[in-house]
């Protein structure tokens, strides 16, 4: 399965769901509890949560250019060396330390959007491209789609 974005084709990778708990509703988490904050680092917008962990298959150890959609609207666009570490050590596990000024502030972001339209019980969907040129295609499909949540 495939869909065009711009004029490239990216592939269906999985569609996105997070962990249920053992009553079948998302299991809900606020990591930067579990910081000991010794610098008294402020949270920066996105750190408090909460958050939802996911994961994709192994196996999109490449580099490229990947779009999440809802439904049939893409909503994000980024670029990464490793496919399957964006998601599964980045976006899908938030971090104690990255909800922290200093943190990876995008995503926490991405996660938050991301258990929001779950919650709604929209369908998420993760496409991908391989390609060396991710950095530029990337910023070239972002200028061209606006997706949502690049542009918060």
């Amino acid at each position: 399965m495939c869909i065009t974005i711009g004029q490239y084709i990216f592939e269906y990778v999985c569609k996105i769901e997070p962990e249920l708990n053992e009553d079948g509703l998302i299991n809900e988490t606020t990591p930067h509890y579990r910081y000991k904050n010794k610098k008294n680092l402020p949270l920066h917008n996105y750190g408090q949560g909460p958050f939802c962990k996911f994961r994709i298959p192994k196996g999109h150890k490449v580099g490229g250019v990947y779009a999440i959609t809802v439904g049939k609207i893409v909503k994000y666009i980024g670029e990464c060396q490793d496919l399957t570490s964006r998601f599964n050590s980045g976006y899908g596990q938030i971090s104690p330390r990255n909800c922290f000024k200093g943190g990876q502030e995008t995503n926490c972001r991405i996660n938050s959007l991301i258990l929001k339209a779950a919650k709604k019980d929209d369908v998420l969907s993760l496409w991908f491209m391989e390609t060396e040129q991710y950095k530029i295609r990337e910023q070239e499909l972002i200028c061209r789609e606006e997706p949502a949540w690049n542009m918060i």
